[in-house]
């Protein structure tokens, strides 16, 4: 290679340094400004109900609302080899202690952390519909736990995540709340499934229940998939028609699917087949 050669590779591996240099902070200065922005905080009158009835009540809330699928049995963090492992969920009976009930009930229901920044993981588009007197039972739960275990922090934001942040491609939790969409009101008759389907479905399935959006769960269709009965088994136990198979739904129930009452499975059931049946009619060609 002739020095003139040489100097130009030499120079032409400079200039690649130095732009995978001013990418590389560009990368860091940009997602470091998504995961560090500053979000309103709504105001929360919400207390914890400590009543016996209401911890019990907040205990079997938490539990169909799977929050041990990340945070763990009795919510001291995710166990090794869990489903939730890789994001290293907080052991909550050592957070609760330090968090007013504003504070959790923002984490809960707006996706916000205690400084205004927002959640990465947690599925507020799924509880923001819960009423003030569950999120108060909820609360009384968590205050009931006595602190166990060791402190789970989630590891920071890897290169995937961070370049899909600083090209606007990355949602926060406050970014899903703010697009999510209601799932379809089909009135009083099947109002109480409907709130149970989006509460206990939706982290998986989306507030709309439709899937999609980087969510693992499809649209939660079950008319010409599931009888009743196929329906009460597959939240029972996981276990899906023709021998198909879900490590995902299989863990929801055990983990916390499995609590719901016969007649609370029957409410979503019935809800998601007259979902089925208007999304048909509204999905009709006009005539």
């Amino acid at each position: 290679m002739t020095s003139g050669k040489l100097v130009a590779a030499i120079l032409a591996g400079v200039i690649a340094a130095l732009a995978l240099l001013v990418g590389y902070r560009a990368v860091i200065s940009r997602s470091d400004a998504v995961f560090a922005a500053r979000h309103p905080q709504p105001v929360s009158t919400v207390a914890a109900a400590t009543s016996p009835a209401a911890v019990a009540a907040g205990a079997r809330l938490a539990t169909v609302a799977n929050c041990t699928l990340c945070h763990g049995p009795m919510l001291a963090g995710p166990t090794a080899g869990g489903p939730a492992a890789h994001f290293r969920s907080p052991n909550l009976t050592l957070i609760v202690g330090r968090r007013s009930d504003a504070e959790l009930d923002r984490a809960i229901r707006d996706g916000l952390n205690a400084d205004g920044t927002s959640e990465l993981a947690m599925p507020s588009f799924a509880y923001h519909e819960m009423s003030d007197a569950e999120v108060a039972d909820v609360l009384g739960y968590l205050r009931s736990l006595k602190p166990q275990g060791r402190a789970f922090h989630p590891p920071p934001p890897g290169w995937v995540d961070r370049l899909a942040a600083a090209f606007g491609r990355f949602r926060t939790q406050v970014d899903r709340l703010a697009l999510a969409k209601p799932a379809l009101d089909l009135g009083p008759p099947f109002a109480a499934g409907r709130h149970l389907a989006v509460v206990a479905c939706g982290q998986c399935h989306g507030s709309d229940l439709a899937g999609g959006d980087g969510l693992p769960g499809p649209d939660l269709t079950v008319r010409g998939f599931f009888t009743r009965a196929q329906f009460h088994e597959l939240m029972r136990t996981g276990d899906m028609p023709q021998n198909a198979h879900s490590e995902l739904m299989q863990e929801a129930a055990r983990s916390g699917l499995h609590a719901l009452s016969p007649a609370e499975v029957d409410a979503i059931y019935d809800y998601l087949v007259a979902r089925d049946a208007r999304l048909s009619k509204m999905r009709a060609p006009a005539r």
